[in-house]
């Protein structure tokens, strides 16, 4: 007759779970209850497991790759518009509103004090050639230019306030208020300095403001006349910013 083989029973609790029971052979009662209650009770049960990424490993990289620029791209300045972006938006056009002859009459008056200043007109009377190199390195925003000769006909005669002092051209505002663009190649250019009146000593600022007709003939006689100048498009191609640091020479020129 064919025995039995022999069953595991249980020396402990029955109602006791078959680790508990294990842990309690291999472990003292308190280390066992400690393992079970950390290991088992405890243990958190995912609803969803965690599904691996989609990405394999030449994505993840890439994926790492962008958000790194993107996080630099932000730290960084923004970039400069390109010289087409700036035409294709129009930043440097000005506005219908704004083409009148009137609105840039004070800018004429300020560069007028300007270019006083400049040349100091009261001490370097006589004109020298030091003279014309400070009217080379000025800034011609806001002079009344004359055409007095170019290669396009249609262009003699015409006058305007200087808006936009360009490398190849002068953008200017005429007294009909309308824009116009005057290339410098092949144009003279005509601008006239008042010289200031000087001050005479021991005379009242009521005395200074009378009129001409208050003036004697003699005086009328001694006031001097206008400083006129004539500007060669063909040597003045550089722009304003250009200019300021560029020292001019005297130089025989073969087509003046």
């Amino acid at each position: 007759m064919a025995s039995k083989p022999p069953t595991i029973t249980s020396v402990s609790n029955p109602k006791e779970s078959i680790a508990q029971t294990l842990l309690s052979r291999a472990h003292p009662p308190e280390i066992a209850s400690q393992i079970f209650t950390d290991k088992v009770k405890l243990r958190p049960l995912y609803l969803k497991p965690s599904e691996p990424s989609p990405h394999n490993a030449q994505q993840a990289r890439r994926l790492k790759r962008i958000h790194a620029q993107e996080s630099r791209k932000k730290k960084q300045k923004p970039k400069p518009l390109s010289s087409r972006e700036k035409r294709a938006l129009c930043l440097y056009d000005i506005p219908k509103s704004n083409q009148k002859y009137s609105i840039y009459e004070p800018l004429y008056r300020m560069w007028i004090g300007y270019i006083q200043e400049v040349l100091d007109i009261s001490r370097s009377l006589p004109i020298s050639s030091g003279t014309a190199a400070k009217l080379c390195s000025a800034d011609y925003h806001g002079a009344l230019l004359t055409v007095t000769r170019s290669r396009c006909v249609s262009r003699v005669g015409v006058e305007g306030i200087v808006v936009k002092d360009m490398k190849h051209a002068f953008e200017i505002v005429t007294k009909n208020d309308e824009v116009k663009l005057l290339p410098k190649e092949g144009t003279i250019f005509k601008f006239v300095i008042p010289i200031p009146e000087p001050k005479k000593e021991g005379v009242s600022e009521e005395d200074s403001e009378k009129t001409p007709e208050d003036g004697t003939p003699e005086e009328e006689g001694k006031k001097q006349e206008d400083l006129v100048f004539e500007l060669h498009g063909d040597q003045f191609i550089y722009r304003a910013s250009d200019r300021a640091n560029r020292k001019f020479r005297p130089r025989f020129l073969r087509n003046l």
